[in-house]
């Protein structure tokens, strides 16, 4: 690797934003499995804090409800990421995709911490032939039911009058999020990252994003796993059927299930669905093409830092093996077939569980720590056993008086 850039105060923070499905997870990965290393050569990625970046982003968006997470949990985490920023002599990088919803309105105070830190902030973005439907697929990993169909007539509308769309424009509009920090920091210190066209090696998105913060790109070792994949049809299938079954079932919370479906469902038993990729509907491409050319414009305009070429932000056509959703037919059989194997998948994780439950249950017993039932019988005794000695302790102490 290389000696770290030095900013005017001699400590540098890159704050990389995301946005969300343009890379994050792969980057981020990287970053964890080499943080030893980047720590010896003078870069400080906090990888022990993982979820303290992912706390630290809710406490910055205010969104810890929509995911379950109690505000005790994520009080301060973001002052307590500063601070080792800040006192640490040499390169830090945060990165979290959900860094990309901070409000206008809240990126002063976000920057308030960072004082004396020369600050930058990098945004990774790809194209929105490929966003949208990797975004569309996100939601349903999180519990929605909506069809593809619905979502692009709602991030389409030009009036943006659905709530999906305001979020999803809030967190993946481009000049809008470069803006938002343009106002408090150089506009050379605003690095936009562009994605890599389909088919290029994943080496060069990592090489674009080590040009930015310094780093030599062939001294990592890539994870094994990491990449927020995409899921075939079928998959997308069984698990828009399971969404619609949760959404009449009464019990568990909202958050919980969403857990488990993204941890289980998705990332254990759905992932390795070999069905072919949803893709955008060619009848959209021009309008696609249209917002892509505008923020071109913007961007260029504002003078940012681009790495990559603008030219990758516009969309292409759906290549042979992705599937429009508006012909979109699953066979019953291979969804019947990926749902047997998910019960299957669920089945096995179950057991190991309740191994693990029944193992930490022996161990308790054995160290006496089980929990006793309190009776009120119980209760009675211990009240009884309390007054004896306290007769005994009172007359003991009138004999002492009367000697």
């Amino acid at each position: 690797m290389t000696t770290p850039l030095q900013g005017p105060t001699g400590r540098r923070l890159y704050l990389h934003l995301g946005v969300p499905k343009s890379g994050t997870s792969f980057i981020q990965a990287t970053l964890r499995e080499n943080a030893d290393q980047l720590r010896k050569d003078g870069f400080l990625f906090p990888a022990s804090h993982h979820r303290g970046l992912f706390h630290a982003a809710l406490e910055l968006t205010g969104n810890q409800g929509g995911w379950g997470v109690p505000d005790a949990r994520i009080a301060g985490t973001w002052r307590d990421l500063c601070a080792e920023a800040t006192t640490y002599d040499g390169v830090s990088i945060f990165s979290n995709e959900l860094f990309s919803n901070i409000k206008e309105a809240d990126v002063a105070a976000a920057l308030l911490p960072l004082a004396g830190l020369d600050v930058h902030v990098v945004l990774t973005a790809r194209d929105l032939g490929r966003q949208l439907p990797a975004e569309w697929q996100e939601g349903i990993k999180h519990g929605r039911a909506v069809t593809f169909e619905q979502f692009l007539r709602r991030i389409l509308d030009p009036a943006r009058s659905h709530e999906h769309a305001r979020r999803f424009w809030q967190h993946q509009g481009l000049p809008d999020i470069a803006a938002r920090w343009a106002a408090h920091l150089p506009a050379d210190h605003i690095h936009l990252v562009t994605c890599p066209p389909p088919g290029a090696p994943r080496e060069l998105l990592w090489e674009r994003f080590c040009s930015v913060v310094g780093l030599v790109p062939t001294a990592v070792r890539f994870p094994e796993t990491g990449a927020n994949t995409s899921l075939g049809v079928t998959a997308v299938d069984v698990l828009t059927r399971v969404n619609r079954d949760l959404r009449r079932t009464r019990g568990a919370s909202p958050s919980k299930i969403r857990r488990t479906l993204k941890q289980s469902v998705v990332n254990g038993a759905l992932r390795g669905d070999t069905s072919a990729r949803v893709a955008i509907p060619p009848a959209v491409v021009p309008a696609l093409e249209e917002i892509a050319l505008g923020w071109e414009q913007e961007i260029t305009r504002a003078g940012y830092d681009v790495v990559g070429d603008l030219a990758d932000l516009r969309p292409l056509p759906p290549d042979g093996d992705a599937t429009d959703p508006g012909t979109l037919r699953v066979r019953p059989a291979e969804s019947r077939d990926l749902a047997v194997h998910t019960v299957a998948v669920l089945a096995r994780e179950v057991a190991v569980l309740n191994r693990k439950l029944a193992r930490a249950q022996a161990r308790r017993r054995r160290a006496g720590t089980s929990p006793r039932r309190v009776t009120r019988t119980a209760v009675r005794r211990r009240g009884r056993r309390l007054r004896r000695q306290l007769r005994r302790g009172y007359r003991g102490l009138r004999g002492r008086r009367a000697n």
